[in-house]
């Protein structure tokens, strides 16, 4: 393995806090802006995903990130699959309180398994930047481990290229 993928293979374990990342997580919206998470599963599955804000103290242990949003799939996700943001669908519920979001914070979302056995990488992301994106386009975390910074691709190369971008 090269030092690249190499190193793409650790961050990726380190994505889902020591659960191996089997999959890439990414938003995009509906005809009508509704946003819609989109997950493309490479290697196992995942049964649900939660929307967080992260704690602000970065060093506290164990972190105290709030939830602000829980969603639950009808069985394992593998492959492909998306829901809205606002009301799940398409096999996935949302489980408990949806608390409302606030356009200049930034918030996380990822997709986990009930056993760990396996995540979806996750992706940071803020109102203002669903309001940019267009139907048929996703906001996906960046291939290049050393910036922070999302970008987009079309849906069908989300769908058909994320495993071999990602590198899982």
């Amino acid at each position: 393995m090269g030092a690249t993928a190499a190193a793409v293979a650790g961050a990726l374990e380190l994505t889902g806090c020591g659960v191996p990342a089997g999959g890439v997580i990414g938003v995009t919206v509906d005809a009508t802006g509704a946003p819609q998470i989109v997950v493309q599963m490479c290697e196992g599955h995942i049964d649900g995903a939660t929307l967080y804000l992260p704690d602000p103290d970065a060093d506290r242990q164990p972190p105290q990130d709030r939830t602000m949003g829980r969603w639950e799939a009808s069985g394992p996700v593998t492959g492909f699959s998306q829901f809205s943001l606002d009301s799940g669908g398409n096999g996935w519920a949302v489980s408990g309180e949806l608390v409302g979001r606030a356009p200049g914070t930034r918030y996380t979302i990822y997709g986990w398994s009930r056993d760990n056995s396996w995540s979806a990488m996750h992706l940071e992301f803020s109102e203002r930047d669903l309001k940019q994106l267009r139907p048929g386009t996703v906001l996906v975390p960046s291939k290049d481990l050393a910036s922070e910074d999302n970008w987009t691709e079309s849906v069908d190369d989300f769908k058909q290229k994320a495993c071999d971008d990602w590198q899982f």
